[in-house]
């Protein structure tokens, strides 16, 4: 079985509790579209590799910041907090995912879309301006989300010589700062290194595999097919407002008519958030209002008090009381002062990025992040405060959200600060392979739990993803027996073939402690791979 039937597989499983409440009609598309896609493109085999997907995760990244310096990227919460509610309503309905999406919303006055490997989706601004729907909305995104997910720039480099992405950037920067009419639209190098244009069997694959993905975050399918219309009903008098992808063969209308009997037998299974939908028009608000003032971003909310507040010093006492208490060992104290706190300085930031820190130093991660996303929605801006939100809900492993909150952060940082580095560190964790490989061996050969308590010496292995391969000098490991001492911590050691090693080895000839044994490996204080083994007593 090719990888393309196994992921279609992987969709349908997900899809059993609710296919049931589909009409006959939609069991007949899956088919068909299983079988299509069954002998489509054997291709997938051999790009979907670890290794294949790391180097889209490390593409995508290196392109979208370099983006960020060639085009105009908004960067206003009300607007990025909409685009990426939306984006991840699609994107939970094909967990698990290799990558984190991130959705961009360049300030432009075309109609396009487009997306690059590793999860990386751009709206141009004009489409959540036309768009008379959420609906619209979604099906051009889950467009561009499963060009994404079925990786077609691998597939495309794998059939023919294709501009690098990278090596685009140069004409898109040029094309958005002179607003070259001569240039059809800026991201045409995009579209051109993704390879897309040549690809009817790429575009048919994404209409498809996106309308379905639509129909179970609860969208109605159809909304594509009115955004295509749409577009062109504006073919005669504005060329220029045309997505590349539409231009892709010269038959456009006959595809729209494929999308349009494609999503007849859809209908929606999910429940989306009312509240989307209920927040595009302000969205569409804040970017004519953005356009008009030449910003890309408009604070929300409160802000932070002012040093000449009269109860910032009460505030002042108040916070100093709490950690007080935290430190005495009074947590809940503390938490419930806090909480009053707010109570009676509602608009003081200061208080739940307070609670969030205590309760990120107890352990109770998705409650830190909740108080620090109040601090958010009080109007906190600040980089530190994004940076601590996001932390919080990676150790919540709520990762889409985490990077989201950290890439804010980014941008609010000083450039080059230490805190943009801690930042650039916390993305990096979560968005690329730490550990690509690792295992025991007695130095010779791989070990087989349990190992025996009589072994002169056992040896942690492991290679360090493509991204972290550049600190191999400073991992460290620890061995910890099962009664929680660390019995060995140092640096790895570098071997042949860029394989990093740690020995446990017998003290003057003594067994090891059986039972449970943890191994930890650490970059820049932060554990990248934690591992246990099991250790039986010798029956010798």
């Amino acid at each position: 079985m090719d990888t393309r039937t196994t992921h279609l597989i992987r969709l349908g499983s997900k899809w059993s509790g609710a296919i049931a409440r589909r009409q006959h009609g939609l069991f007949a598309l899956g088919f068909m579209l299983a079988l299509a896609c069954q002998h489509a493109d054997s291709s997938r085999t051999s790009i979907e590799t670890p290794a294949a997907i790391e180097q889209e995760r490390v593409l995508g990244m290196e392109f979208d910041r370099k983006i960020q310096g060639a085009v105009p990227i908004i960067d206003d919460p009300l607007i990025n907090d909409f685009v990426n509610e939306l984006g991840k309503s699609i994107v939970q309905q094909i967990e698990p995912q290799p990558f984190i999406y991130r959705f961009r919303v360049i300030e432009n006055p075309t109609l396009n879309a487009f997306a690059v490997p590793g999860g990386y989706i751009y709206l141009h601004s004009r489409t959540l301006l036309e768009a008379e729907s959420i609906d619209e909305i979604a099906g051009v995104m889950g467009h561009e989300i499963a060009h994404v997910d079925a990786h077609h720039h691998l597939r495309m480099q794998e059939k023919m010589a294709i501009p690098s992405l990278l090596t685009s950037l140069a004409a898109i920067g040029i094309a958005f700062a002179t607003n070259e009419p001569g240039v059809a639209v800026a991201t045409q190098g995009v579209n051109q290194a993704m390879g897309l244009k040549n690809s009817r069997l790429f575009e048919a694959e994404s209409d498809e595999l996106g309308a379905i993905w639509l129909t179970r975050a609860g969208y109605q399918p159809d909304g594509i097919v009115v955004f295509f219309e749409r577009i062109m009903g504006d073919r005669q008098t504005d060329a220029e407002s045309i997505p590349p992808y539409l231009f892709t063969h010269p038959d456009v209308e006959e595809r729209i008519e494929k999308v349009r009997i494609l999503t007849q037998d859809l209908e929606p299974v999910g429940v989306p958030d009312p509240e989307l939908a209920r927040t595009l028009p302000a969205v569409q608000e804040r970017l004519i209002l953005l356009r008009d003032t030449d910003r890309l971003r408009l604070p929300i909310g409160a802000s932070l008090p002012n040093h000449d507040d009269p109860q910032r010093a009460e505030v002042d006492q108040l916070l100093e009381q709490t950690r007080e208490l935290s430190n005495r060992g009074a947590l809940d104290a503390a938490l419930l002062k806090l909480a009053h706190a707010e109570g009676d300085f509602g608009g003081d930031a200061r208080i739940p990025v307070t609670t969030g820190e205590l309760l990120y130093e107890a352990g109770r991660f998705q409650e830190s992040a909740d108080a620090y996303a109040r601090a958010v929605a009080l109007g906190s801006s600040q980089a530190s405060v994004f940076y601590h939100l996001g932390r919080s809900r990676a150790r919540a492993e709520q990762n889409q959200e985490a990077v989201y909150a950290l890439e804010t952060a980014a941008r609010r940082a000083k450039e080059g600060s230490r805190l943009q580095d801690k930042i650039f560190w916390e993305i990096d964790r979560l968005t690329f392979t730490r550990v690509s490989e690792s295992g025991f061996s007695n130095g010779i050969s791989e070990l087989v739990e349990p190992f025996s308590s009589d072994l002169p010496k056992i040896v942690w292995w492991a290679r360090l993803g493509q991204r972290f391969a550049n600190l191999a000098s400073e991992l460290t490991v620890r061995w910890i027996d099962p009664d929680g001492r660390v019995v060995t911590d140092g640096r790895a050691r570098s071997e042949p073939g860029k394989i990093l090693t740690s020995t446990l080895t017998s003290a003057g000839g003594q067994s090891h402690p059986p039972g449970t044994w943890t191994v930890e490996a650490s970059l820049k204080g932060d554990v990248i791979e934690r591992t246990t083994f099991e250790i039986e007593a010798s029956t010798e």
